[in-house]
């Protein structure tokens, strides 16, 4: 037989075995709502057609140019790193200024800054065409349509940024239905798939003020709650999020509502890098454990735009840089790997999910399933942790198989420890105990006696020669 195609046939052999000797987990791919949050004018320059007002010599109060063309560069970016959907600042007609878009002119008119109603509709027919989602923030500012308010509720950075701007009172029934009136218009014109509103007031009734759509979401200041909205984005999880991932050994929040929406800061608060470099710690590998927090909850999660990048700040403009996508590989490849595992084995959060164990920046669920059962082991302490379960959670000849850096934890005892490093995350897999990996080893012992005769062969083939 000719030996190229002998090499060949040995190749394919060796494909199927390894093939064959991988943990079959079957999975129904239902994607958990993963929102990468962005401020329109700092995030990607498309084009320089319509900057013609912009005159900016690297002043962070300043708009920068950034539009709907520059984002729909970067679609493939976002997603890559496993978010699906996009969350936009207001697009609204506003003053020049104001490079974050909340102090509008009109709710009637898209900006011609960021590329007008004609690049606008072009960005949503590509974000749906990738499968994604979009989502717009909705200002409630008090245009010459609407009365004020005269009792708002704001955190420190919105009193800042919004001073004496008049806020339209969401509780006047006549605003209530010109506000649902415009944003259903806003809805039914441009088929976005959600709408947002930073709650400057308590007790806002979505069902007064918004179309019904699937992705509605309310951002609420400590102590505010609001009604009837798909999501709530609660300051006070936010910051317990954001102090719990800041350092080692500190407390983790859960459990969660159902309708909660997790992340760790937001356009009106501090970054969550600021959180970690105050406390001296490494803002990579912060990141990365927050976000794998996040991925392993049933609650949607939300990531504001530069986080990947380390991005710092704890007052505006210095929290709304401009993204330079120089990041750090670290960070965006984790986050596609274990967005992508997450994705691969969704069918965990269709069972039960029940936290074993919350100890000081130690936590240990369990998901229990018709099908596969999963534990999630979160080490963010200081030093390596030793976690015993016994057979009530992981039943006898069963195996723990791990899917985010591979671990293999077998029973001994009627227990199975889990040793996780410092600062280490891990999902398994609670699969049939396989032992020995008998095919893994034929196939690594077959690899090696071919490369052996492939050597002998080419070193007679020479010989030959001469």
């Amino acid at each position: 037989m000719n030996r190229g195609i002998l090499m060949k046939k040995i190749g394919i052999l060796l494909m199927t075995v390894l093939m064959l000797t991988s943990t079959p987990v079957q999975a129904e791919v239902k994607s958990q709502p993963r929102i990468y949050s962005l401020i329109v004018d700092r995030f990607m320059n498309g084009t320089e057609k319509n900057n013609a007002h912009i005159i900016n010599d690297k002043n962070n109060r300043l708009p920068y140019g950034g539009d709907f063309q520059g984002i729909q560069s970067k679609l493939d970016y976002i997603k890559d790193m496993g978010f699906n959907v996009i969350h936009l600042s207001p697009i609204f007609e506003h003053e020049q200024n104001d490079y974050l878009g909340y102090k509008i002119k009109s709710y009637d008119k898209i900006d011609d800054v960021y590329g007008g109603e004609k690049e606008f509709k072009a960005l949503i027919k590509e974000v749906h065409a990738k499968g994604m989602k979009i989502v717009v923030d909705m200002p409630t500012i008090a245009t010459d349509d609407f009365t004020q308010t005269q009792s708002v509720s704001m955190n420190s950075y919105q009193k800042k940024y919004f001073g004496d701007t008049p806020i339209i009172d969401l509780h006047d029934q006549q605003n209530q239905r010109l506000y649902k009136e415009k944003m259903t218009d806003f809805a039914d014109r441009y088929d976005v798939d959600g709408l947002s509103i930073y709650a400057l007031q308590n007790n806002l009734d979505a069902e007064r003020l918004l179309p019904d759509l699937p992705m509605n979401i309310a951002i609420l200041n400590k102590g505010n709650q609001a009604t009837h909205f798909d999501y709530v984005q609660k300051e006070e999880t936010t910051l317990k999020l954001a102090n719990g991932f800041k350092n080692t050994d500190q407390p983790l929040p859960g459990p969660f509502a159902s309708d909660e929406l997790l992340a760790a800061d937001h356009f009106f608060m501090q970054r969550f890098t600021k959180y970690a470099a105050d406390e001296n710690m490494f803002p990579g590998t912060r990141i990365k454990l927050l976000m794998s927090f996040l991925l392993s909850q049933k609650q949607p999660m939300s990531m504001t735009y530069g986080t990947e990048i380390a991005m710092n700040g704890g007052d505006m403009p210095e929290m709304h840089q401009l993204l330079d996508f120089r990041t750090e590989k670290e960070v965006t490849d984790y986050l596609k790997t274990t967005a992508g595992v997450y994705d691969k084995y969704r069918e965990m959060f269709d069972g039960k999910m029940k936290v074993l164990m919350n100890k000081e920046g130690s936590q240990v669920i369990h998901y229990d399933t018709d099908k596969v059962d999963f534990i999630y082991n979160l080490n963010n302490t200081s030093k390596a942790t030793k976690i015993a379960l016994g057979e009530d959670v992981v039943p006898r000849g069963k195996m723990l198989n791990g899917l985010l850096i591979g671990d293999a934890i077998h029973e001994k005892d009627g227990k199975y420890n889990l040793i996780t490093n410092r600062e280490e995350a891990e999902l398994y897999a609670v699969v049939d105990e396989r032992g020995l990996n008998l095919g893994y080893i034929i196939a690594s012992a077959a690899i090696i006696i071919l490369f052996t005769t492939f050597i002998i062969l080419a070193v007679r083939k020479s010989k030959r020669n001469k």
